[in-house]
């Protein structure tokens, strides 16, 4: 699911970036004749634009359709179509919205158009839209798609859209707002917000900041139990079904909840402040939050890696969730790579929070316009009472080999591969993964696996791939329904490869790393996590006669049509570096 991108940025590192219930009419919804051309069509923002370029000129609008008589209860005329699209359950399926800002596959308006396009049977979700009329064209089918990767916002120009939408002239591209994550009903569940870190124009960067919570009073009775190995001593809640929600300048949001019993107005905690909001930057108190809407009161955001490092809070508090051993400290609550994420396990399957403590948000984001933007995000949890609990949730964050591809030399491409075990008795759920811009294609093989340690020891299956993802930004989610049992005592039987094939300009030179363009990020500051361009001697040719010859950072020896500019691809933080992790879920079913 790709979240769009600013295509009028100064920057070319970023260029490559850039990346409903419509029930079944009664009577025909046939386009309209209104404007000439879809020029004249064009608005101010891409919402307004797709009213009149799909919705009117579609003739969805049209009294008989979506107009005066709100077929399927929907009105798609300009003054009331936004509410009725964006986070309004479908008519034909409840369980689905008609828009779900951020994931167009989640999303009912866009599922009926996109049969239109590609002539996909619906199934229960009726015919494609819109009926009696030319289907969208792709690149309108784009542009809507684009909309809702970039939170499905009213106001403002998502970038990409307004060119695919026939309209004439540059467009300068807005930041992507989210439409914010509205909460659950209070028994059926609670919300956590983030408040709102700023992230300047053309700009990237990865931060910590810390939020207090205390639900005791919010949790109903059946949906308390002891924490357990959790945290000692302590009760905890127990809840099913996590979503997230944030901007779509994100990267990825890791969030987990530190775990130890500590008083957030003790020494440990060295300053709280409202984050976002009319009162941002002003010191509050977290028993106590006064910092109004939009604001959370939160520990001072902090530039970091996973938190490591961070100095706002106790001395343990940098054992990052993803660990293992009995000096965790964090447990990991959702971790997102898109706009949203939904985690919704098997029935029976639930997870554990204290009822009282601190969420860590490690967010990830770039923001590729020219505007100044800040990044929120939202948690939703669905409580789990003790009818819907038999066993407990496990997650996947595996990273041994984190940054184990590099370096990979300019105009060259590299694949890695390692081996993760899993319980005996798992019952696995999900899988997923993450790498970065120069990653093309991430793979997994199901058990049997002999293990191995390192890219050195390991090499690539030939069969076919259980899992396949080429997009970073849109990673696959891919879910096991029934979940895959692992029961074996063979170390092999449970054991899943994970390969990550990267290129470093060699498919397209263009794309190699270059030192002259290095991301814009305070990671760069940080020479053990980030590399941002390259030192002289490591630099190579780009264009000319002697491109990939070693140049020591003169252009002279490149000749007239070359650069000394190519760089090495290693692993880091920034979108300019790589990764290689797994995510997924399981739960260990005991005979």
């Amino acid at each position: 699911m790709t979240i769009a991108f600013s295509c009028s940025v100064s920057k070319p590192w970023r260029r490559w970036l850039l990346g409903l219930s419509l029930l079944p009419a009664l009577a025909a919804c046939g386009s309209d004749s209104a404007d000439d051309t879809a020029s004249a069509k064009c608005l101010d923002s891409t919402y307004a634009t797709i009213q009149r370029t799909i919705f009117e000129a579609k003739g969805c609008t049209q009294s008989v359709c979506h107009g005066e008589s709100m077929q399927g209860g929907l009105d798609l005329r300009a003054e009331a179509s936004h509410a009725a699209l964006v986070h309004t359950p479908s008519s034909i399926d409840p369980s689905m919205e008609r828009v779900f800002p951020g994931d167009q596959d989640l999303s009912v308006l866009y599922l009926k158009l996109q049969a239109g396009v590609d002539g996909a049977e619906l199934g229960p979700l009726g015919q494609a839209m819109p009926l009696d009329a030319d289907p969208l064209s792709p690149d309108e089918l784009e542009a809507m798609r684009l909309w809702i990767r970039g939170g499905a916002r009213t106001e403002g120009v998502v970038a990409g859209t307004l060119e695919r939408l026939a309209c004439e002239g540059t467009f300068d591209a807005q930041p992507n707002k989210i439409t914010p994550l509205p909460a659950p009903e209070p028994d059926k569940g609670l919300q956590f917000y983030s408040g709102a870190w700023s992230l300047p124009a053309e700009s990237e960067d990865e931060v910590c900041f810390v939020t207090y919570y205390d639900v005791s009073e919010d949790v109903p009775a059946d949906s308390k139990l002891p924490c357990g190995d959790l945290a000692a001593g302590r009760d905890c809640f127990a809840f099913r079904r996590s979503e997230l929600a944030q901007d779509g300048q994100s990267h990825h949001s890791i969030t987990s909840v530190y775990t130890p019993e500590s008083d957030p107005n003790g020494v440990d905690w060295l300053r709280w402040e409202c984050l976002g909001g009319e009162h941002n930057g002003e010191a509050c108190d977290p028993l106590d939050d006064q910092c109004g809407e939009r604001s959370a009161c939160a520990t001072p955001v902090q530039s970091t890696l996973a938190c490591i490092g961070y100095f706002y809070g106790p001395s343990d508090f940098d054992i990052g969730a993803g660990a293992t051993g009995d000096s965790v400290t964090r447990k990991r609550l959702i971790t997102g790579q898109e706009s949203t994420f939904i985690e919704d396990p098997l029935p029976g399957v639930y997870a554990l929070l204290p009822l009282k403590g601190f969420v860590v948000w490690n967010s990830h984001a770039f923001n590729l316009t020219r505007t100044d933007t800040t990044v929120e995000q939202w948690i939703n949890l669905t409580f789990a009472p003790q009818s819907e609990r038999r066993w407990e949730r496990e997650q996947i964050f595996f990273s041994d080999q984190i940054f184990g591809m590099g370096p990979i030399p300019p105009f060259e491409k590299r694949e890695v591969c390692m081996t993760f075990t899993l319980p005996q008795y798992t019952r696995l759920m999900t899988l997923s993964s993450h790498f970065h811009q120069r990653g093309e294609l991430f793979r997994m093989w199901l058990p049997p696996n002999e293990r191995c340690v390192g890219p050195s020891s390991c090499s690539v299956p030939s069969g076919a791939p259980d899992y396949e993802s080429r997009l970073y930004n849109d990673p696959v989610e891919e879910s096991y329904d029934p979940p895959r049992g692992l029961d074996g005592a063979d170390p092999a039987e449970r054991t899943i490869k994970m390969c990550a094939r990267y290129d470093n300009g060699a498919d397209d030179p263009a794309e190699v790393k270059r030192n002259s363009i290095r991301p814009d990020s305070p990671s760069c500051n940080n020479a053990q996590f980030a590399h941002c361009g390259c030192a002289p001697s490591e630099r190579a040719c780009l264009g000319g006669d002697r491109q990939g010859s070693s140049c020591n950072g003169d252009d002279a020896t490149c000749g007239a049509d070359g650069l000394c500019d190519a760089c090495p691809l290693l692993g880091g933080v920034t979108t300019d570096d790589e990764m290689f992790i797994a995510f997924g879920s399981y739960y260990v079913e005991l005979p």
